[in-house]
């Protein structure tokens, strides 16, 4: 199959473009046209198309739902590991869990965490390492009810997620205890996560542009980093409102270093860069 790049005209970068933000919030600038082109290409060709004008006149068809799954997995990017940020988990681990699994402890209520945004799964998978942690040095916590949802719009991301399994470079942050303690050798420089750090995580497909969002209760802490570097300011001061809506008062919000949400308009106060945090007891 050749690689040679097939031409992406304005009137089609244009359409894609508008149905990717429309469709997910997230803005293709004219410095991504290349990528698009260079991951859309292979795509056309094996669904037997000779341009993209074809390709897009599926997509906008109703049988080109399921193939707009397709394109957004190819035209963003996944990159984490484990205890990326590695600041944000310290606070969670010495700061955050602490109080919540002894309050839950106490009282019964549930700790719920979510992960938006969780690409291929290192970083739901870390925060769970850190809950079982938590849990594990808490008295009266073995009744605890506490999990982590992970959600990402990319089915690929949701898949090697589930599976669990990750290279050693994936590792190169995680304490030499917890890959001890919840990981698992799966072949030659691969490692798989435990089936009891599984059980802490749950993986569902969720579009963050698409409300009301399906959660039947609000969350203790939430992690959406590196997600809004993807957006414009308008879709980013939805999303945040968004989140806001489903955290709990005194809940939490961790976004990426990269990041930085405006003070006098954010719902959220201002802890310390890239933390935020819901008044109220």
């Amino acid at each position: 199959m050749s690689d040679v790049l097939l031409p992406l005209r304005d009137g089609d970068f244009r359409f894609v473009s508008e149905l990717v933000y429309a469709r997910f919030g997230i803005r293709l600038t004219d410095q991504k046209r290349s990528l698009v082109a260079g991951r859309l290409s292979k795509r056309v060709r094996q669904l037997g198309f000779s341009s993209f004008t074809e390709y897009f006149d599926l997509l906008r068809t109703a049988g080109g739902a399921d193939e707009l799954s397709e394109l957004i997995d190819r035209v963003t990017t996944n990159h984490s590991f484990f205890f990326r940020e590695r600041d944000h988990f310290d606070a969670l681990s010495r700061e955050i869990l602490p109080s919540l699994i002894g309050g839950s402890a106490r009282s019964g209520s549930p700790v719920r965490i979510w992960s938006a945004g969780c690409a291929a799964g290192e970083e739901p998978y870390t925060i769970a390492m850190l809950l079982s942690q938590a849990m594990s040095r808490t008295p009266g916590a073995g009744s605890v009810d506490a999990g982590v949802l992970a959600t990402d719009i990319l089915m690929a991301a949701l898949l090697e997620a589930k599976a669990g399994v990750y290279a050693e470079s994936k590792l190169r942050e995680l304490p030499r205890e917890f890959r001890s303690s919840y990981l698992r050798p799966a072949g030659p420089d691969a490692w798989s996560v435990s089936p009891a750090l599984r059980s802490l995580v749950l993986f569902k497909r969720l579009n963050l542009m698409r409300e009301p969002y399906p959660f039947k209760s609000r969350f203790d802490v939430v992690f959406c980093r590196n997600v809004m570097i993807y957006f414009d300011p308008p879709s980013r001061a939805r999303l945040v409102e968004s989140i806001y809506r489903v955290v709990k008062p005194g809940g939490w919000l961790f976004i990426g270093h990269s990041e930085s949400l405006p003070r006098e308009s954010c719902p959220f106060a201002y802890v310390r860069p890239a933390t935020y945090r819901k008044e109220g007891a």
